[in-house]
């Protein structure tokens, strides 16, 4: 079998600046299992000239990409079955794990949603077993697969839901009952025992749903970096290069009514396993590392866990993470530590200075806090990225005070997003009827997809007036010079 790995990127506005680029991750986690079962892949990203091996024809493709680039996936997919008629296509990610019905579409046959890397192994080992088994009888019957249980995850539902009006379990199709021999199709068998992947099946023209699990550990898989080690020159967050990503939690225990992740893993949180985090850091080669969890500690106890960790492992990198502000203030003597064990960067939401958003947005903290937390960072040389967010419903004066109180906080780096709900969320059924934009492509925190109050033109003028004290940033300087360099 062999099994094209493409991250599908779909282009934006900060496409033209790229003041972040990183390798695809998720790709490379597939990568080290199709290793392990000894599975020929290949790694395919247009954003690193990682094309398409000539001459070689996939088994499967597994697409991969972000809310944005959810139309070009489904393009993607047609392409692919256009050129290669016999191909299977597979649809994965984040944005697949809560909209698996945007991809049960024509042109795809897997929608993998679970967050389980085993649940995919044993997924792609009944795939390989099924491709040798028609290779050497076409007319087999009967398939009974036994499923390797999983101890880290489980089972959340136990009956398939039903595709609109197309039931599987409806003895008219065919007249033939799931229980009855007749039906006797290898693939049609094992596609129906699956769980944690949508399958589209020929005989009945529907899609038969997998069950849904959710994690109750980590699997403690590390993400293949041989093709990381390849382009590692040409990843970044904005000033910093060679930056590599690592993720060592699943979910968010917070309740931000904007967040997606927190509904990841059915809500599900596992913290990170320190120890474990370390000993892969240590392995990796880069300059900088990344670690994607939404909030690093949680808790006083898991910085202290990390502080033990990264002494006996003697370790020596300069790590960016996210943070809550709460987290910093509470922990004030703790950060000039995590400073001389490699925090050298924070990236922290503040979202508005407004109180009665952060109460709306269900952050469960106060601005009076932030001016704090930016002077306690400062004072220990440790970097910030602080988030922001402006709501559709802003007028003129929100725009200014947002703008004195940035200047105010005197920030060097910042990020204003607008508000977006995002597909997946309770955020965005409740507002579903207010969308004035529904192509995904909008929908990259930088495009009005709710009507706004001031006119469009206004608004558009007075979000990116906002970013201006950013020419001033002397990390957005050294970007430009370090573009303008290559």
């Amino acid at each position: 079998m062999i099994i094209f790995l493409e991250k599908v990127r779909e282009k934006t506005i900060f496409s033209f600046f790229e003041p972040i680029v990183t390798e695809p991750l998720e790709l490379m986690y597939i990568k080290t299992i199709l290793i392990e079962e000894k599975i020929t892949s290949y790694i395919i990203d247009d954003k690193f000239k990682l094309d398409k091996p000539k001459g070689v024809i996939p088994n499967l493709v597994i697409l991969t990409g972000y809310n944005v680039a959810e139309n070009l996936i489904v393009s993607k997919a047609k392409a692919y079955k256009n050129k290669y008629p016999t191909v299977k296509i597979m649809v994965s990610g984040v944005h697949a794990q809560l909209n698996r019905e945007a991809f049960r579409t024509k042109g795809i046959d897997y929608v993998y949603f679970s967050q389980s890397l085993e649940t995919f192994r044993t997924f792609i080992k009944t795939a390989v077993d099924l491709e040798l088994d028609y290779e050497k009888d076409d007319n087999a019957v009967d398939l009974e697969i036994d499923y390797e249980k999983d101890d880290n995850a489980v089972d959340l539902e136990i009956d398939y839901e039903k595709d609109d009006n197309k039931d599987i379990n409806n003895k008219d199709i065919n007249n033939k009952d799931i229980n009855n021999k007749d039906i006797n199709n290898k693939e049609f068998k094992s596609n129906y025992f699956q769980k944690g992947v949508d399958i589209y099946d020929k005989l009945t023209d529907s899609w038969q749903l997998g069950k849904d699990e959710v994690l109750i550990k980590s699997e403690n898989i590390s993400p293949d970096r041989l093709v990381f080690n390849d382009i590692k020159s040409q990843t970044r967050y904005i000033d910093k290069t060679q930056v590599a990503l690592v993720k060592s939690s699943h979910g968010c225990p917070y309740s931000c009514s904007f967040c997606y992740c927190r509904l990841l893993n059915n809500g599900i949180y596992l913290k990170p396993d320190y120890k474990r985090l370390i000993s892969e850091i240590k392995e990796i080669d880069s300059s900088y590392i990344w670690v994607i969890d939404d909030s690093f500690f949680i808790a006083r106890e898991d910085a202290l866990d990390f502080i033990v960790n990264a002494k006996n492992e003697y370790l020596n990198k300069s790590l960016i993470i996210y943070l809550r502000a709460d987290f910093i203030v509470e922990n004030e003597d703790l950060m000039s530590e995590l400073k001389s064990w490699g925090i050298d960067e924070v990236i922290v939401g503040f979202e508005s200075e407004d109180e009665s958003m952060l109460s709306e947005y269900n952050k469960g903290q106060t601005a009076n806090i932030y001016e704090k937390a930016v002077n306690i960072l400062k004072n220990e040389a440790i970097e910030l990225t602080a988030l922001f967010i402006v709501d559709p419903s802003y007028e003129i004066k929100d725009f200014l005070r947002l703008y004195k109180y940035i200047k105010k906080l005197d920030l060097d780096l910042y990020t204003i997003s607008i508000m977006t709900p995002l597909k997946g969320t309770l955020d965005y059924e409740l507002r579903k009827h207010e969308l004035i934009e529904t192509d995904p492509r909008k929908f990259d925190f930088l495009h009005l997809v709710l009507k706004s109050k001031l006119p469009k033109w206004l608004f558009y003028t007075l979000f990116y007036l906002c970013h201006l004290r950013l020419i001033k940033s002397k990390r957005i300087r050294k970007m430009i010079r370090g573009n303008y360099e290559k």
